[in-house]
């Protein structure tokens, strides 16, 4: 490196605080790629920076004058071919990368007006997904013929799908008392039917209403043929360990799933289905690969997560939780690209205790009411647009 070109890159790390914007040419040893950005605006415009590998944690903060974000990522190169880009429209201007002397990829996104971000990483193939909500909301200019077009369409109601596990030739678990998994979740699942029936800008939809068996792959059709807008799958827990208690909820795992007990009821449900001639564990992995490459192009699993988070957090106000976090499984009816989906494990009928309670009426209405206020909790957050609840929750800002 001549004279003439290393004073030039020493003027610009110290322009920069020691960063070398992106093509500079500095290599670091770093443990991640950032791999693609993408700017999402539906009600908060999100950012997602889509990394290969592992980020141990973010460093993100603003900055004024102008305004700005600007997001640390460190030990992280960024892939060949990820350029700045500039945005005509939106609160997010443009996006910037810079290579720092200490192995850290700074990212600059610019602000047409300040922001109240939040972030999180969820796991993906491969890597992480880091999720940035601006806290702004995604709507593009107000009078654009999209938008118009939108603000002028009928308003409808959320349709949400209601599951009840198992049913028919497949009783499910089977508890100490002789309690059929099949039977208790379709009591909840006609008491939560009700609730939401009788919630303004609901409407439910039930997958199964008497003690028949409908196949994974029917479950999803039915969904889709309501044109469902979320899916809600009730079941009731099993495991060898008897003393197992609490409720629990799951969405798709993009990676498998997060806890060994995880993995042995995803493996059991889905066995059951493979049992009563469904579809066979070569054919559901399968399909599973196939969606879970859907699902990593879009918000899908990630307003999966944050639906099961709310739901997760009423039934603690009402009970024991298995676990503190909503967990992750490959449960083959959770796997459709397009809907965010939860899976409720209302409690574990293999335990004596918590199979008498889910006999009980009283508090089979308790767990219809916390997964009714959870899924209310999220609409009031992220209602779909077009519909009554988007609307009303625009109107009141």
């Amino acid at each position: 490196m001549n004279d003439e070109v290393s004073a030039r890159r020493r003027r610009l790390m110290a322009l920069f605080g020691g960063t070398v914007l992106a093509g500079g040419g500095i290599a670091r040893a770093a443990s991640a790629r950032l791999d693609a950005f993408r700017r999402v605006q539906q009600e908060n415009v999100v950012l997602y920076f889509d990394l290969e590998g592992s980020v141990a944690g973010a460093r993100v903060f603003e900055l004024a004058g102008p305004e700005r974000l600007v997001i640390d990522l460190p030990a992280t190169n960024l892939a060949t071919g990820l350029a700045p880009e500039r945005f005509p429209d939106g609160v997010v201007a443009g996006v910037r990368y810079g290579a720092q002397a200490d192995g850290t990829l700074r990212v600059v996104v610019d602000l047409r007006r300040a922001a109240s971000p939040t972030h999180r990483f969820v796991r993906r193939r491969g890597g992480q997904r880091l999720l940035v909500d601006l806290g702004v909301r995604g709507d593009l200019a107000r009078g654009t013929a999209s938008h118009r077009q939108v603000e002028e369409a009928p308003l409808r109601d959320v349709v949400v799908a209601i599951d009840p596990g198992h049913g028919g030739r497949d009783p499910g678990a089977i508890g100490q008392r002789q309690t059929r998994e099949k039977d208790i979740v379709l009591d909840v699942a006609r008491r939560l039917e009700a609730r939401f029936a009788a919630t303004h800008g609901i409407r439910p939809v039930m997958i199964r209403r008497d003690d028949t068996y409908v196949e994974l792959r029917g479950r999803l059709e039915r969904a889709r043929e309501h044109r469902a807008d979320l899916f809600v799958s009730i079941h009731a827990d099993a495991f060898p360990r008897l003393e197992a208690k609490g409720s629990s909820v799951y969405t798709l795992s993009l990676d498998g799933a997060s806890s060994e007990a995880a993995a042995w009821i995803a493996r059991s449900e889905n066995e059951s289905a493979a049992l009563y001639g469904d579809v066979t564990l070569d054919g559901l992995e399968l399909g599973l690969r196939e969606t879970l490459l859907d699902l990593a192009q879009n918000n899908t699993l990630e307003s999966s997560l944050d639906m099961g988070a709310a739901v997760l957090a009423e039934l603690g106000e009402i009970g024991d939780v298995h676990k503190p976090t909503v967990e992750q499984a490959n449960f083959a009816v959770l796997k459709s690209p397009d809907i965010p989906s939860v899976l409720v494990e209302t409690a574990f009928i293999s335990n004596r205790d918590e199979e008498r309670k889910l006999n009980d009426p009283r508090y089979q209405e308790r767990l219809a009411e916390a997964i009714r206020r959870g899924v209310g909790d999220y609409l009031a957050r992220r209602a779909p647009p077009g519909t009554r609840l988007h609307a009303e929750h625009r109107a009141r800002g």
